[in-house]
C-alpha cells in the first residue's frame, strides 16, 4: 500500500530521491505535494570540530658546519594538509527556483506566441496506440513491427541515435527482440508486482530506469536507453513526463539540463553511480519543470513545445 501524503492524504506517496541529510524525499502524484519521510538525523555539519593543536617544534643543538644552512623552514616537516570534501548538490526541487526566474517564467507563458505550426494531425492517434499498447493488458499483444516503429519514429519526440537498438533487434530477431523489449517496458512501467501504482515490494520508478540505462537489470535491453525509456514514460504516463527524453542536451543543447538552467536558474547534480543516479536526476528535472510550469496548457506535449521555445530566449 502506498504512502499517504500528509497534504492530501492520498494513498499516492512516490519516492523521488534522498536528501542531504539521509531522508527520503516523498512527492506525491496526486496533488504535487513534497515532503520528507523519516526521522531527521543529526547531520555531522552540527558538530564542532575540535581545533587540532599543532606540536612545538622541539630545540635542536646547534652543530659546526662549513655550509651555511637557510633558515626557511624545510617543507618535509610540515604537516600535509587535508584534502577538502567535494560538495554533493542535491537535486533542486521547486523550492529552490528562484523567485525572479519564475516571474520570468510567468513572462514568458504570457508572451508565448499563440499562432504557433498546427501539430502533427498523426501525433494523437500515436499517443492513443502506444498508451494502450503499453498498458498491462495490451503490452502481451503488442507487434514486433509495432514495437520496432516506436523508437524508430520522429512522433512526439524522437529517440535520438536508435542504431544500437536497431543492431540489438537485429542480432535477436524479430520474436526475441520484441519479447525483451516487451520484458524491460513492463519493469520499468510496473515493475517485477506488475502493478500499475508502486508497490512496496519493488524498486522505485527512478531506480527501475537506471537499472536498465546501466544494463543491471535482467529485464534490460541493450540499445533501450535514456531516450527510449523516457519515451515509453511520455506515452505511458502523459500526465507526468514530457516528451523531452535525455537530461543532457549534448551538441543540441535541449536537454533537461539546459532547459532547468536558462528557465528556472538552478542547475543539476552531475550524473553519478550513487546518489545522483541517471534515474534519479531524469525523473527529478521532469517533475521539477512540470511543477514549475503550472497550469495554462492543453497537455505536457504543449508544454514541452513552450519549454523549448523559452530556451530559445535565453
Amino acid at each position: 500500500m502506498a504512502l499517504a501524503c500528509p497534504s492530501c492524504e492520498v494513498g499516492a506517496a512516490e519516492y523521488v530521491g534522498m536528501a542531504d541529510d539521509g531522508r527520503n524525499e516523498m512527492r506525491c502524484t496526486s496533488c504535487g505535494h513534497h515532503w520528507m519521510h523519516g526521522a531527521r538525523p543529526v547531520s555531522p555539519r552540527a558538530v564542532v570540530a575540535k581545533p587540532v593543536k599543532t606540536p612545538t617544534p622541539r630545540a635542536r643543538a646547534p652543530r659546526a658546519t662549513t655550509t651555511p644552512r637557510s633558515s626557511a623552514p624545510r617543507s618535509a616537516a610540515a604537516p600535509a594538509a587535508a584534502a577538502a570534501a567535494p560538495v554533493v548538490r542535491r537535486l533542486p526541487t521547486l523550492d529552490d527556483v528562484p523567485g525572479e526566474a519564475l516571474q520570468r517564467l510567468a513572462a514568458l507563458k504570457a508572451a508565448w506566441p499563440r499562432q504557433r505550426p498546427r501539430p502533427d494531425p498523426y501525433a494523437a492517434d500515436f499517443r492513443r496506440l502506444y498508451e494502450l499498447m503499453f498498458s498491462r493488458a495490451g503490452l502481451p499483444h503488442a507487434e514486433p513491427g509495432q514495437l520496432k516503429d516506436f523508437v524508430t519514429t520522429d512522433v512526439l519526440a524522437l529517440s535520438g541515435n536508435t542504431s544500437s537498438f536497431s543492431r540489438e533487434w537485429r542480432k535477436l530477431g524479430d520474436r526475441d527482440a520484441s519479447q525483451r523489449f516487451r520484458d524491460a517496458i513492463e519493469y520499468l512501467l510496473r515493475g517485477e508486482s506488475g502493478d500499475d501504482e508502486q508497490s512496496p515490494d519493488d524498486p522505485p520508478l527512478p531506480d527501475r530506469f537506471t537499472a536498465l540505462v546501466d544494463q543491471t537489470s535482467p529485464h534490460a535491453m541493450g540499445g533501450a536507453r535514456e531516450s527510449v525509456l523516457t519515451h515509453v514514460l511520455a506515452v505511458a504516463r502523459p500526465e507526468r513526463f514530457l516528451p523531452i527524453l535525455t537530461v543532457d542536451g549534448g551538441s543540441g543543447g535541449e536537454g533537461k539540463r539546459e532547459i532547468v538552467a536558462s528557465v528556472l536558474g538552478v542547475e543539476l547534480p552531475p550524473v553519478d553511480r550513487g546518489r545522483h543516479t541517471i534515474g534519479r536526476v531524469a525523473c527529478g528535472s521532469n517533475d521539477l519543470l512540470v511543477d514549475a510550469l503550472g497550469a495554462g496548457f492543453a497537455d505536457l506535449d504543449d508544454a514541452a513545445a513552450f519549454l523549448l521555445w523559452a530556451h530559445a530566449q535565453a
